[in-house]
């Protein structure tokens, strides 16, 4: 039984970093090397002259960096939850008990991480008005 959990448990990990690459190249944010291109493009035009700064690139960056953060902590929360569900599954009526507590605090990280990306988007939409 230990060895069909262990294998049930890699597959389910090996499936969920498949997705989650698929879901990277699908990200609207981008690849990290596109990023610092962007990151090294904005410091070269900063470097050039201040009057050329234009506060649309700014917040387009800043848009694509909260959309990159929330993504991995989108990933991680999938990950944990599916690591909880398997192990609520396979525990006895105990180790229930104390997986359904830590299931508040898997709640919470969840309106943590949709929560800032909201204020976040709120902030940027904001300033992208002014």
């Amino acid at each position: 039984m230990n060895k069909k959990l262990n294998s049930l448990f890699k597959i389910g990990l090996l499936t969920i970093a498949f997705f989650s690459v698929i879901g990277l190249n699908c990200c609207k944010a981008g690849f990290l090397g596109d990023m610092s291109k962007a990151i090294a493009d904005f410091q070269n035009q900063g470097k050039n002259s201040t009057e050329n700064v234009n506060i649309t690139n700014v917040v387009g960056e800043l848009v694509s960096v909260g959309q990159a953060l929330t993504f991995i902590g989108t990933g991680v929360l999938v990950g944990v939850t599916a690591f909880m569900g398997i192990k609520f599954l396979t525990s006895g009526p105990q180790e229930q008990a104390k997986i359904k507590e830590q299931l508040l605090g898997l709640l919470v990280a969840g309106f943590v991480i949709f929560g800032a990306y909201f204020i976040w988007k709120a902030i940027i939409d904001i300033v992208s008005i002014i």
